[in-house]
C-alpha cells in the first residue's frame, strides 16, 4: 500500500506557498495550500495480491486575494500533473468569511505496487 498523502506532498512541495496536511489551523499567513487523503483503494489485483492502487487527494487553495487562488491552482494543476496525477474537478467554494477565498480541486493517481 502507497500512503497517497506522502504522494501528494512531493508533488505540492516544489510550490513556493505554506503547505499543511488537511486544513489550515491559521490563516494568518497567505496563500496556504492544504491536502489530504479523500480515498485509496486497490484497482488491480492478481493472485490475491494488490498491483496497482487508486488513490484520490484533495487540494485546497486559500488566499485572501481572489486571483490568487486562480493563479495558484494552475501550478498546484502543472505539479500534480508533473507526478502522474490526473485533476478531476476544480471549483471555487462560496465563501464563509469575507477574508478568505477558497478554490478546491481532486485529483486522482494509479499507482504501480
Amino acid at each position: 500500500m502507497i500512503d497517497v498523502n506522502i504522494e501528494a506532498e512531493k508533488a505540492l512541495s516544489a510550490l513556493d506557498c505554506t503547505l499543511v496536511y488537511q486544513y489550515p489551523e491559521r490563516f494568518t499567513n497567505l496563500p496556504v495550500i492544504s491536502y489530504y487523503n479523500v480515498t485509496e483503494c486497490g484497482a488491480f489485483f492478481a493472485d490475491n495480491s494488490e498491483c496497482i492502487q487508486n488513490g484520490y487527494v484533495q487540494v485546497d487553495i486559500w488566499s485572501d486575494v481572489p486571483k490568487e487562488c486562480g493563479s495558484l491552482s494552475i501550478k498546484v494543476n502543472d505539479a500534480m500533473e508533473r507526478n502522474g496525477w490526473t485533476r478531476e474537478m476544480s471549483m471555487d467554494v462560496p465563501k464563509k468569511n469575507d477574508k478568505i477565498y477558497h478554490r478546491t480541486m481532486r485529483f486522482q493517481k494509479y499507482f504501480t505496487l
